[in-house]
């Protein structure tokens, strides 16, 4: 298996950079953005980190990477991002640093096992790309045509967030993560049906048919969403607005940090589809030198493929 050939490296490895991308402007506004942009991976700043060091998102997503590659087991998961919440399983460097921002919804649930519901905050999205490969893997392209397909993601999505706004819009990405996989060409495609199909459900279904309509609103909009905001939903249209404008993976994830607030969030989500859509060369190479733990993560993924429950590229 060549690293040229594996979509799970490129999506994965993607999704990091895109997230060590954003941390050290997180919190910081597009005006403070604009006088002094982000052009390429940089240290300190918000959390006082080294150059290339990740977040929450990537480390639950190489959690439940890891815990995926055994099949779906509900406790498995809960125990792969306990690993990382108390000892620092899958951090930068083998230690969660403190002072890294976690998403409240997540630290609840992993505290205290019990998951909440936070329409607020992205627990569930942040999540949601390992996910992926696994449902292409053991629904294809069909997951919700299917009971079991839908109760797996809601069972997945329910680890730590309960509302309805975290299942729409980590439903949505998922399918589209999931068209690049199968037999859509590119990227405009893949949003446009995995919109459509995530819809077939949402969009009939109750509670989630005011959801799934708000969010095709925000898409539509020509207004972009509030940089501020850290709902799933406006950080779900957000992401796919920089995909839909930036066609390339370099200037996808710069101008969805360079809007300012949750920009680790968002550079993970687009970093992982445009990883996906534009394969392992539209990765600049010296952002994957710089990256924290760059070849673990090529190694876990390596892992997964090997596992029989992720897609595999020879």
């Amino acid at each position: 298996m060549g690293i040229m050939e594996s979509r799970l490296i490129h999506g994965t490895v993607g999704f990091a950079i895109g997230d060590a991308l954003g941390l050290p402007v997180k919190g910081q506004n597009a005006a403070e953005l604009t006088a002094a942009p982000v052009t390429t991976m940089k240290g300190y700043g918000t959390f006082n980190q080294p150059a290339g060091t990740y977040s929450d998102e990537t480390g639950l997503a190489l959690a439940g990477l890891d815990a995926l590659q055994h099949g779906f087991d509900e406790q498995a998961l809960i125990k792969a991002y306990q690993a990382w919440f108390t000892a620092g399983k899958y951090a930068p460097y083998g230690k969660r640093s403190p002072d890294i921002y976690i998403w409240p919804s997540i630290e609840t649930a992993l505290k205290t096992g019990q998951s909440v519901a936070a329409p607020k905050e992205p627990g569930a999205l942040i999540r949601i790309l390992p996910f992926a490969f696994f449902a292409y893997q053991t629904f294809d392209t069909s997951l919700f045509q299917k009971a079991e397909g839908v109760k797996v993601l809601e069972t997945f999505v329910h680890i730590t967030n309960q509302d309805a706004e975290n299942l729409v819009a980590a439903g949505i990405y998922m399918q589209i993560a999931v068209e690049l996989l199968g037999a859509t060409p590119d990227l405009p495609s893949a949003i446009a049906t995995g919109i459509d199909k995530a819809g077939s459900y949402f969009g009939t279904t109750q509670p989630y048919q005011p959801i799934f309509e708000a969010f095709q609103a925000a898409l539509a909009d020509d207004k972009w969403p509030d940089g501020s905001a850290t709902d799933p939903i406006s950080l779900l249209a957000r992401t796919l607005k920089a995909l839909q404008s930036k066609p390339d993976y370099h200037d996808a994830v710069l101008q969805t940090v360079n809007q300012g607030g949750a920009t680790d969030t968002t550079g993970a989500l687009v970093g992982g589809l445009a990883g996906l859509a534009y394969g392992y060369t539209s990765l600049p190479h010296r952002w994957c030198l710089m990256l924290a733990e760059y070849a673990q993560i090529v190694d876990l993924c390596r892992q997964a493929e090997n596992s029989g429950f992720f897609p595999k590229y020879d």
